[in-house]
């Protein structure tokens, strides 16, 4: 496979064509509902007294929090950047703030920051299976095959037959990436048995299949 070929793999793994979880399972690592994280600043500005006054410690972390979205979702990343720093000075096991930061490096196309955003999150006790999937996408994205590897061997573990498919379709991306064309096949292989249907396995097979012939 030549250089330029895998690139544009390594391309699909950043929007999410080949790899991640299925639908069953939620993607936390989506930007967050612009509604979700409207906030009213009409209300705030016609109150007599400043801001400080009118909320607790722990109300104004939730405000910068929702600011700090809100800027993310208008591409003021420099901007929520800045916010998520600071309340990581008051709050640093707080898994959100690392999730949206991993948003916001990628999204300025620090992808070795966002790794490292992923891989903070992932230390925390209350990650979930999405924080997982990202940092093995983002570990396929920065060469580090390793890493991505034992996330989805981790998950092949899982009782969910829908995460076992996920797990070997992308293993076997990750073979592919590293030209292991006949370890990549045999992975596709073994999700389509647990799911015949399975589409990127299909795909990922078709593109693997043209390649050691």
């Amino acid at each position: 496979m030549n250089s330029k070929l895998i690139q544009q793999l390594k391309t699909w793994v950043r929007v999410g064509f080949l790899t991640g979880l299925l639908g069953t399972v939620s993607a936390c690592s989506q930007i967050p509902n612009k509604m979700s994280s409207q906030i009213d600043y009409a209300k705030y500005s016609q109150k007599e007294k400043p801001l400080a006054t009118q909320l607790n410690d722990k109300e104004e972390y939730e405000f910068v929090m929702d600011l700090a979205r809100l800027e993310l979702n208008r591409k003021r990343y420099e901007r929520a950047e800045s916010l998520l720093q600071k309340l990581r000075k008051e709050e640093v096991k707080d898994i959100r703030l690392y999730r949206l930061l991993g948003q916001v490096y990628e999204a300025r196309h620090k992808t070795q920051m966002a790794l490292i955003a992923w891989q903070e999150a992932n230390k925390l006790t209350d990650k979930t299976l999405d924080d997982e999937s990202e940092l093995a996408r983002m570990s396929l994205v920065e060469g580090h095959y390793s890493v991505a590897e034992t996330v989805y061997q981790g998950w092949l573990k899982k009782s969910e037959g829908a995460v076992q498919v996920s797990a070997l379709n992308n293993l076997g991306f990750s073979s592919l990436l590293q030209k292991r064309y006949t370890q990549a096949q045999s992975y596709f292989e073994q999700a389509l048995k647990k799911d015949p249907l399975n589409s990127k396995a299909l795909n990922n097979l078709k593109l693997v299949k043209t390649l050691v012939d």
